[in-house]
């Protein structure tokens, strides 16, 4: 086996490719070769709009296994009913703070609160609630074969820098793609190959300029292969 993890981005206004729908939010499409799985982080802001995006990638919605959100916004989180619709049997996992709300609109058996890192299926890891001045969010962990870890971000509100010590507690990090709101503490992206800052990605300029060999561009409808 070659590859451990496909990431689709299927929710962003950043570049878009042919056919897919720009919106404001953020989802990525997590398909795990260790389990044969599709997980999807968040759903973006527009639920007919995420559709359109997966279905660019011929993937059936009904084949997503896990739905993991990273905080309780609008446009990471107003995708997940239509979602749900097409696919009831789906498993969410929310950040503990969030539970409540969560439950209120989706079956308490299908929704799980999140505190503490937990392996959901192999080497796809939930990073537990991360707690920030005003707004708690959680990320995933991607561990692959080389056992190097990939970080999703969501918007990374509580600081993209305590994402990154936590994954630094597992192994070495190989990439980090996502929102990263207004993150500028640079220095701990040094050692990071692949930067993926999209979305709300406050300094994108600032951090492409200062690391011009590990920047990458990140559009909606790339697909990235590690």
């Amino acid at each position: 086996m070659d590859s451990s993890f496909e990431i689709k981005i299927v929710f962003d206004d950043k570049c878009p490719k042919p056919g897919f729908l720009p919106g404001f939010g953020f989802s990525a499409l997590v398909y795990n070769y260790f389990t044969d799985t599709f997980t999807l982080f968040d759903t973006g802001g527009n639920g007919n709009i995420l559709i359109n995006n997966i279905n660019e990638f011929n993937v059936d919605i009904t084949a997503i296994k896990n739905v993991i959100i990273s905080h309780n916004h609008h446009d990471h989180a107003g995708g997940l009913e239509t979602i749900f619709q097409i696919n009831p049997n789906i498993k969410i996992y929310v950040p503990i703070d969030n539970l409540n709300s969560f439950s209120k609109i989706f079956p308490n058996k299908q929704v799980h609160g999140v505190s503490d890192m937990i392996e959901i299926e192999k080497n796809l890891i939930i990073s537990g609630q991360v707690n920030g001045s005003f707004i708690s969010e959680q990320s995933v962990f991607l561990k692959t074969k080389n056992n190097e870890i990939i970080i999703l971000v969501g918007c990374a509100h509580p600081g993209l820098e305590k994402f990154i010590m936590k994954a630094q507690n597992l192994t070495g990090i190989r990439a980090v793609i996502g929102g990263f709101h207004g993150f500028k503490n640079l220095s701990y992206l040094q050692d990071i190959d692949f930067i993926g800052a999209c979305h709300c990605s406050k300094y994108d300029k600032l951090i492409r300029e200062r690391f011009p060999r590990q920047y990458k561009r990140t559009c909606l409808g790339d697909n990235y292969i590690f």
